[in-house]
């Protein structure tokens, strides 16, 4: 796993996340306490209030590589006004905070899994490889 030392979480203190990317905003944000007590800043953005969330969208499903990118592009029949950090959170991993564009971001379809790897799961499996634990036979 690729360390990274800057994470953006986006999410809604309004909306609830879709069943199929099933996500618990508070317990995402005591994982990121967790991870910030490991060295690894992170920020949790309220897109509630966000009308437009074009930038945010752009820079989370065009920047990584493809096996990277998130689910955003897979939603169809819908703008992505109405899902990006609101029915579907959003989690960006950055190797640095000066970098522009994410590395990778949760939740994303997982090739090796054969299903989505959602944002709880990737913070859970990245604190254990931080603290040494080794890794599940899922775990990225």
């Amino acid at each position: 796993m690729a360390r990274f030392n800057f994470i953006e979480f986006y999410y809604s203190s309004k909306h609830t996340p879709a069943d199929k990317y099933k996500c618990d905003n508070a317990n995402v944000m005591r994982l990121l306490k967790s991870l910030e007590a490991k060295g690894v800043e992170s920020i949790a953005i309220d897109m509630a209030e966000v009308a437009d969330p074009f930038k945010q969208y752009h820079k989370a499903s065009s920047g990584p590589a493809s096996e990277f990118r998130p689910v955003f592009g897979e939603v169809r029949g819908s703008d992505y006004k109405e899902y990006f950090g609101k029915t579907i959170p959003a989690l960006c991993c950055y190797p640095e905070k000066r970098v522009r564009a994410p590395v990778e971001v949760f939740p994303r379809g997982d090739k090796k899994l054969g299903r989505f790897y959602l944002i709880e799961e990737w913070l859970e499996n990245y604190i254990g490889e931080l603290e040494g634990r080794p890794e599940t036979d899922e775990a990225r």
